[in-house]
C-alpha cells in the first residue's frame, strides 16, 4: 500500500511538473489569443463607429433640410395669409387660394423626393389640404397628442414617429409606416393661429440609408429619434440572436443610430484561432501527461524496482530475484544484480561450508588430540605400576584401560555421551590411577535428572588426570577426588575437585588468563601458546566453546596446599538441542 502510493506520488510528481513547464507556454497563448481578439474589437469597433456617426450626419443633414423647408413654408406669405384669420379653409370663397397652396406644396414635394406627402390643416376647423388626398376633414386633430406637442413647441419643428403599440399615437391620418415633420403655420406671427404645415417622410426611405451598413443577413441597424424606433433593417435577426448579439450604438442628439450583429459571425476567425489555441493547449496537457507517464514507466518504475531488490537483499534473502521482461538498458542492470544475488548467495554458502568444515576439521582435530595424550600417560602409568610391583595388577589395569579405548573409541564415532556413561568411562581411568597411587578415594554425586544430559566425550578425563596427578599424587597424605553434578538457571554444573596440592595463585592467575582468550569465535589455541602448558584444560574449553557456545565457560578455584576445584558450566538448553542433534545422527 505505501509503496502504491509512493508510485502514486512520483508519478503526480512528474505529471505537475511538466504542468508546470507549459504554464508560461499556456499563459503566452492565452494573452496572444485575448490580445489579438481585443485588436480586432478595437478595429471593428472604429470602423463601425465611423459608418454609424457618418449615416447619423446624413440623417442630421435630412432633419435640417426639413426645418430650413417647413420654416419658408411656414412664414411665406403667400401661404400664411390665406390660412390667416379665416374659420374655414374648405370654405367655396377660399377653394382657389386653397388650390394654389396646394400645387405650391406639390411642387414641395415634387422637388424633394424624401417628402411623401405634405399637410396643411386649420387647427380651428380641422379642415385642411393634402397633396396625395386634396381637401381633408381631420375633425379631431386638436386631440390627437403630436397636434399638441406641436402647438406646445411653439414654431419649433416636431418630428413626430407614430407608433402601433400606442393608444396616445392614434391619429386619423398620420400613419406608423411614415414619420412626420411638423410645424405651425405663421410661425413669425406674435400670437400663431394652431394651423399646421406637415411633412409626411416614408420610412422605407429612411431605411435606404442605414440599409448599405447591413453587410450580411444576420446583421441588424437600427435608426432611433429620441430612443424611439424609427426602422430596422432587420428585426429577424435580432430576435433569432437577441443573447449572443454584438451591439454598438451610435448617438448624436436626438438621433442614434445601432448596429446589431451576431458574435459568432463577428469574431468567426478569432474564434477558430482561439479555438486552435485552446485544442494545442489540451494536446499539450495531454502529452505532458503522457510523458510523465512514460518517465515513470520507462525509468522510473525500474529503479524503483531496483531499489525495493537491494532493500530485500541487505536484509538478508539473497534468494529474491527481479522478474522483468526488459530487454533495454535497465533488464541489462537488473539481470546484472539478479546474477551478482546469486553470486552473492552462492559465495556465502561456501563460506559458510568451508567455515563449518574448518570448525568439524578443527573440533576433530581437539578430539584426536586427547586420545594419545591420554593414551601416553596412561601407558607411563601402567609401566611404572609394573616396574614397582611386578604383580598381577597390571593385568587389572590393563583391562580397565581396555575398557576405557572400548568406551571412547566406540560408540559409532558419537561426540558425545550422558553424563552417567561418562562418569562410568572415566571410572575406568581412575581405577586405573587408584591402583597406582593407593592413596586417594572418589566420591561421585550426581544430581537427579542431570545423569541423561549429554557431554562430549573425554571432557572430564584431562579435568581428573590433573587432580590426580598435579594435585592429589604430589600430595604426601591420602587424597579425595569429588565429581558432582547440578542442574541450576538452565546451566549443568560438572564439578571436579580434589584435595591435593592445590596451585600457587600466580599460575593459578596464569591459567585463568590463558583460558579467557578462549571464546566461541577464537577458540583455536593460541600459536604463541605453548602446546603443553595447560593443555588439557585449553583444550577443554575450546572444545565447549566450539560445541556449547559462548555461554559454555570453566571456572578454576585453587588453595595452595587445599586442593583445586574445576567448574565446568554447560548451557543445558543448547547441550540438549546439541544431543537431540547428534541423537538424529
Amino acid at each position: 500500500m505505501r509503496s502504491t502510493l509512493g508510485s502514486i506520488s512520483l508519478q503526480l510528481k512528474l505529471t505537475l511538473t511538466f504542468m508546470l513547464i507549459l504554464i508560461p507556454l499556456v499563459s503566452v497563448s492565452m494573452f496572444a489569443n485575448n490580445y489579438s481578439q481585443g485588436i480586432m474589437n478595437v478595429q471593428i469597433s472604429d470602423r463601425t463607429k465611423g459608418a454609424l456617426l457618418t449615416s447619423l450626419a446624413y440623417m442630421e443633414q435630412i432633419a435640417s433640410n426639413m426645418d430650413q423647408q417647413t420654416l419658408l413654408i411656414s412664414s411665406n406669405p403667400s401661404i400664411v395669409n390665406i390660412w390667416r384669420d379665416i374659420e374655414d379653409p374648405l370654405n367655396p370663397k377660399l377653394l382657389y387660394d386653397i388650390h394654389t397652396v396646394q400645387q405650391q406644396l406639390s411642387s414641395l414635394t415634387n422637388i424633394n423626393g424624401a417628402i411623401q406627402e405634405a399637410y396643411i390643416v386649420h387647427g380651428a376647423s380641422g379642415n385642411g389640404v393634402s397633396t396625395a388626398l386634396g381637401a381633408v376633414r381631420w375633425p379631431k386633430i386638436k386631440e390627437e397628442g403630436w397636434f399638441q406637442q406641436v402647438v406646445q413647441g411653439i414654431g419649433s419643428l416636431v418630428i413626430y414617429i407614430p407608433t402601433v403599440d400606442s393608444s396616445e399615437d392614434q391619429s386619423l391620418y398620420l400613419k406608423d409606416s411614415n414619420m412626420y415633420y411638423i410645424r405651425l403655420l405663421d410661425v413669425l406671427r406674435g400670437t400663431p393661429e394652431p394651423n399646421v404645415l406637415i411633412f409626411s417622410v416614408n420610412k422605407s426611405s429612411l431605411q435606404s440609408i442605414i440599409q448599405h451598413l447591413q453587410t450580411t443577413e444576420r446583421m441588424n441597424i437600427s435608426m432611433y429619434y429620441n430612443n424611439r424606433l424609427i426602422v430596422e433593417t432587420n428585426p429577424a435577426a435580432k430576435i433569432t440572436y437577441a443573447s449572443e448579439m454584438f451591439t454598438m450604438k451610435e448617438t448624436s442628439g436626438a438621433w442614434s443610430i445601432q448596429l446589431e450583429q451576431p458574435k459568432e459571425e463577428i469574431f468567426k476567425q478569432s474564434h477558430r484561432l482561439q479555438l486552435f489555441t485552446y485544442l494545442i493547449i489540451l494536446i499539450s496537457i495531454l502529452l505532458a501527461v503522457w510523458t510523465a507517464w512514460l518517465i515513470y514507466i520507462q525509468i522510473l518504475k525500474p529503479l524503483r524496482q531496483l531499489s525495493s531488490a537491494f532493500k530485500v537483499v541487505s536484509h538478508g534473502d539473497l534468494n529474491y530475484q527481479i522478474v522483468h521482461g526488459r530487454k533495454d538498458e535497465f533488464g541489462f542492470v537488473m539481470n546484472g544484480f539478479n546474477q551478482m544475488a546469486e553470486s552473492q548467495r552462492i559465495m556465502i554458502e561456501e563460506d559458510y561450508e568451508k567455515e563449518l568444515r574448518l570448525a568439524k576439521s578443527e573440533f576433530s582435530l581437539l578430539q584426536s588430540q586427547i586420545n594419545p595424550h591420554f593414551l601416553y600417560n596412561t601407558l607411563d602409568s601402567i609401566y611404572s605400576v609394573a616396574v614397582k610391583y611386578k604383580m598381577k595388577e597390571i593385568s587389572e589395569m590393563v583391562m580397565n584401560l581396555a575398557k576405557f579405548f572400548r568406551v571412547s573409541l566406540g560408540k559409532g564415532g558419537h561426540p558425545t555421551f550422558t553424563l552417567e556413561e561418562t562418569i562410568q568411562h572415566l571410572l575406568y581411568y581412575i581405577r586405573i590411577q587408584q591402583m597406582r597411587t593407593e592413596h586417594f578415594t572418589v566420591e561421585i554425586a550426581l544430581d537427579k535428572g542431570s545423569e541423561t544430559l549429554p557431554v562430549l566425550k573425554l571432557l572430564l578425563q584431562p579435568i581428573v588426570e590433573n587432580a590426580i596427578i598435579h594435585g592429589i599424587e604430589k600430595c604426601p597424605f591420602d587424597g579425595e577426588l569429588r565429581i558432582r553434578s547440578r542442574i541450576h538457571a538452565d546451566f549443568l554444573f560438572i564439578e571436579v575437585e580434589d584435595t591435593g596440592m592445590g596451585m600457587p595463585e600466580a599460575l593459578l592467575a596464569q591459567i585463568k588468563r590463558e583460558l579467557s582468550t578462549l571464546t566461541s569465535q577464537l577458540y583455536r589455541i593460541p600459536q604463541e601458546s605453548p602446546s603443553s602448558q595447560f593443555f588439557g584444560l585449553k583444550n577443554v574449553k575450546s572444545r565447549m566453546k566450539l560445541y556449547y557456545g559462548e555461554e559454555a565457560d570453566v571456572w578454576i578455584e585453587s588453595e595452595e596446599g587445599a586442593g583445586t576445584k574445576v567448574t565446568l558450566l554447560i548451557p543445558v538448553r543448547l547441550q540438549e538441542g546439541k544431543g537431540h542433534e547428534a541423537a538424529r545422527r
